[in-house]
């Protein structure tokens, strides 16, 4: 694979419960960016499978690990890590393998011309590989999120991005909630004129472990319920 010669790159990852996907994951980021990566950024919730501690043993020096003893959720990990990255590239991903490390280079190769890339599953190039029902409920939300907020924006539960530092100072991650932060911070971004392309990738199931929302139903419907007033909350608000 052709290594990228630009700027440094941060790759923000939240963990809970990752232990079997962790190690993978970060040898694969490494692999995929080479010497343009500046930092790994681990933001651990104390995971009870001790996923912080394969982390540890992996003595990566350039995988930089946040052990946070009170569970705060995913926007609060993200919002922390995107805080203390160096990179003048900083990329959010998450560390179950359900999105393919290497498919942040997509991202980040864009911008050269864009102050935000962010992978779609609804893009040319974009694909869902999970099962069709649950490809369908993602897409009906998206199409309710485009009819409130605008349809200049496809896949609006992305949560995959790659964004210059400066736009994340200009515009920090909210900390509040699950993945709703994801809604409100593209709606900011497209408020403040910043340069977003959205760019396909390939979504799909995590390679192993136990999914945070799919397969329990009750969770699932919390979390469509918080989706849903986020995006009214949004529109709203700003």
């Amino acid at each position: 694979m052709t290594e990228l010669k630009r700027e440094s790159v941060s790759v923000v990852m939240p963990s809970y419960n990752e232990r079997e996907n962790i190690a993978e994951a970060i040898r694969r980021i490494i692999s995929a960016l080479g010497s343009s990566l500046l930092e790994i950024i681990v933001v651990d919730d104390d995971s009870p499978d001790r996923t912080w501690e394969v982390v540890e043993r992996l003595k990566e020096s350039r995988c930089r690990l946040i052990r946070r003893l009170n569970r705060r959720g995913l926007a609060s990990a993200l919002s922390e890590g995107t805080r203390l990255a160096q990179g003048e590239i900083v990329v959010w991903l998450d560390c179950d393998l359900g999105i393919s490390p290497e498919d942040m280079l997509r991202l980040v190769e864009r911008l050269d011309e864009y102050d935000i890339a962010i992978g779609s599953r609804y893009v040319p190039g974009g694909e869902d590989r999970r099962s069709k029902f649950r490809a369908f409920l993602s897409r009906l939300f998206n199409d309710y999120a485009r009819f409130i907020l605008g349809n200049y924006f496809r896949d609006w539960t992305s949560g995959f991005a790659a964004a210059r530092r400066q736009a994340l100072v200009a515009l920090p991650l909210s900390d509040q909630g699950f993945g709703e932060y994801f809604i409100e911070w593209v709606y900011r971004a497209h408020q403040r004129d910043l340069k977003i392309i959205e760019v396909g990738y390939s979504y799909g199931y995590r390679k192993s472990g136990v999914s945070k929302t799919d397969g329990n139903w009750l969770r699932f419907f919390q979390l469509s319920l918080n989706y849903t007033g986020r995006v009214l909350w949004t529109r709203w608000k700003f």
